[in-house]
């Protein structure tokens, strides 16, 4: 009896005791689970193949060295004239160049402006044309970066000198000589000058300036530089020995007369104080009901009738020593033909 009552005390017991154990095991477990801190896992690194080196830990993207988010250099750009780098540039009106666009890297594809291409022009190729005096940028574009080249365009001064002194108007025949050598006086000094002439059959020009008398008659001689022109007048007032007149086609097709002696063209004839002269015309493509009127330019030294007959009155070296002629006409219509008319003094006179 005795020893039943202790086994079911200790039965009891045991059962107390564990239940508390339990309990307060609960109580601990809930209290771990509300107060435990988030884990965190730390990566682990990659070894390195080889042994004995210690791997290095693979960047983690978005850092510095992710070429994805690393952030990339500007371009930089040069601007070139003949190969060398520029930022402003001095040229004269007329004058074409080229600039050349260098980025830092190689790339192409950008743009060229001018601030004002009325002064100066530039195309998708960067040639630049110098129109007028101004002060234009030349701009190139790639993106957000551009850089420019400042343009100082000036209007050259070119004069055009003949032994020394500035000339407008010069005389070239038997007494002068039919050559002559012209300077052009430019400024800036040095720059590049172009000759021309407006009747290259009166009077040629070289590109050096010299000047040669081809006939009578009168031109306009230029000299150029960029926009500026100096300009003179060539009169030829006597035929050069060589000259010989210049026979019209009969076939060609633009209107015209001649002025003819016994059918031969002729632009230069003497005649003696008192002497008579027939002269006549030939025309080309011409209405023949457009009547032909004769005229001269000095009665006092010759005089022509309404048939072309010319009459020596008075010796022409009296009027100008420099040009001693007078100038007969023959018009028909619109056109008309000179021959220069010399009178000499009489055989008998005096």
């Amino acid at each position: 009896m005795k020893k039943n009552t202790l086994r079911m005390t200790a039965c009891v017991l045991s059962a107390v005791i564990c239940l508390g154990l339990c309990a307060c095991s609960a109580e601990n477990s809930g209290a771990e689970e509300a107060t435990a801190p988030p884990v965190s896992v730390t990566p682990v690194p990659t070894l390195n193949a080889n042994p004995g080196v210690t791997a290095e830990a693979t960047p983690a993207p978005g850092t510095e060295e992710d070429p994805a988010t690393a952030t990339s250099e500007p371009i930089t750009i040069t601007l070139q004239y003949n190969g060398t780098a520029v930022e402003a540039l001095n040229f004269q009106t007329s004058t074409v160049f080229q600039l050349t666009a260098v980025t830092s890297d190689g790339s192409k594809g950008g743009s060229w402006t001018s601030s004002d291409a009325s002064a100066a022009s530039v195309d998708e190729n960067g040639v630049v044309t110098c129109w007028k005096v101004g002060t234009p940028k030349i701009t190139y574009t790639q993106g957000d970066v551009s850089k420019s080249v400042a343009l100082t365009i000036t209007e050259p001064r070119i004069r055009i000198l003949f032994a020394g002194a500035v000339k407008s108007d010069i005389t070239l025949n038997s007494i002068w000589g039919f050559e002559i050598d012209l300077v052009a006086d430019v400024d800036p000094v040095g720059s590049t000058v172009t000759w021309t002439s407006d009747d290259i059959s009166v009077a040629k020009v070289s590109e050096t300036g010299h000047v040669t008398g081809l006939r009578m008659g009168t031109t306009t001689v230029h000299a150029k530089c960029g926009t500026a022109d100096a300009s003179c007048i060539i009169r030829i007032t006597d035929n050069p020995p060589n000259y010989v007149a210049p026979t019209p086609e009969v076939d060609a097709n633009t209107p015209r007369i001649v002025i003819v002696y016994w059918g031969v063209p002729n632009t230069d004839f003497t005649i003696s104080v008192g002497d008579k002269v027939q002269m006549n015309y030939i025309r080309y493509n011409i209405d023949e009901s457009i009547p032909v009127t004769w005229s001269i330019a000095d009665t006092d030294y010759a005089t022509v009738d309404a048939n072309g007959v010319v009459t020596g009155v008075k010796a022409t070296k009296l009027k100008d020593p420099y040009h001693p002629y007078t100038i007969l006409t023959a018009t028909c219509g619109e056109y008309k033909c000179e021959c220069v008319v010399r009178v000499k003094e009489a055989e008998n006179a005096g």
